[in-house]
Order: structure tokens, then sequence, then C-alpha cells
């Protein structure tokens, strides 16, 4: 039988996502996954060395469609449904459209310049991880496109990819949670110690 996917869902059972692969084992489900995500990252990073990359929030989506779109018809696009994890319930379906309206000014306030400082840069990448995180515009696989994103942006401005596994898992989880109350600075401090030159 198919395990419970990592959300639970308004619409439908939460068992594994239906895929163009027909893929019906959680590990194996998670292996492609992980495989896809590795040509991502190679794929948009190679972009970068070679300028064909523009910071915007089209790329985040452009992003999520390369890394999923071998399996999900819905990569690439808002999801339709209703999600929560472990009791947090994300931006409501309903309203994905306007907020995200909403969020592209605040993005853009936001886009890290070579001159801020590391902290300034930081501070910049927590708010939008946070907010993005909130908003949760994908069915599956926002935290690994909000990452890659942002990995992208920090490496247009003379940095590496940030190190996330600079704190543990349930450190960068909580941070996260935080993160939905507006309280950034957990995930500055995690992004700062990250952030390497």
């Amino acid at each position: 039988m198919a395990s419970k996917s990592r959300y639970n869902a308004a619409g439908d059972e939460a068992w594994i996502l239906n895929n163009k692969l027909d893929i019906k084992d959680e590990k194996d489900l998670g292996d492609t996954e992980t495989l896809l995500l590795q040509r991502t990252n190679d794929h948009f990073m190679d972009a970068l060395r070679e300028s064909k990359l523009r910071i915007d929030l089209a790329l985040l989506f452009e992003i999520h469609q390369y890394f999923l779109g071998t399996l999900y018809t819905w990569a690439g696009k808002l999801r339709t449904v209703d999600i929560s994890k472990n009791g947090t319930l994300f931006c409501s379906s309903n309203y994905l459209t306007q907020v995200m309206k909403e969020f592209e000014k605040l993005f853009q306030e936001n886009i890290p310049i070579e001159t801020d400082s590391k902290s300034v840069v930081a501070k910049k990448i927590a708010l939008v991880h946070c907010e993005l995180n909130a908003i949760h515009p994908f069915r599956e696989g926002n935290g690994r496109t909000i990452r890659l994103f942002l990995d992208l942006m920090v490496c247009t401005i003379g940095y590496q990819p940030i190190d996330w596994s600079v704190a543990p898992h349930k450190e960068y989880l909580s941070a996260c949670v935080k993160g939905m109350e507006q309280n950034y600075k957990p995930m500055q401090k995690i992004v700062f110690v990250g952030l390497k030159k």
C-alpha cells in the first residue's frame, strides 16, 4: 500500500501523488525526485555561469517546472488545493494569485545586491525564504525549489550556494515555523552562517 504524502491536502486522500511515471512506492518516488533535483541544480547553475538567468519570480516557476515537470502535470503552476503540514495551514489556494502579486513587490525590494553587507544579504534572503514558505505556492517541492532559487540569487552577487546544512533539520524547520509568524531572525541566523564568498 502506498504511504501518505508529505502534506495533508483538501480534496484528496493525501496518498502518494499521482505522477506521470506511475511510481507507487514512496522511496522510489523520493529517489526519483532527488535525481531530478540534482539535474535541476546542475542545469540552473550552468545557466548562471553562462549569464542566462534573470532573477525574478518567473525563475521560481521555471525552476519548479524543470525540477518536477517529468513527474507532475501541475509542475510550475500555482497549486489548486489547500495544504497543511504538521498542523500548519499554508496560504489558501483561493488567494494564491493575489498573494503572489503582493509578494512580488516585497521580493523586488529584497533582492540582494553586491554592495549589501553579509548581514543585509542574510536578512533579505531570510525574509524572502520565510514569506515564500508561508505562501507555499506549489503542490509539492516548495522547500527544494525555494532553496535553489535563493542559492541562485546569492550566487549572482559573488557568494557560493548557501550551505543549508549548517543547521540541524529540526532547527531549520523551527526557523520556518517562526518565519510563518514573521519572526525572520532564526532563518536569518541560518542563512548568515551558511553564506560564504
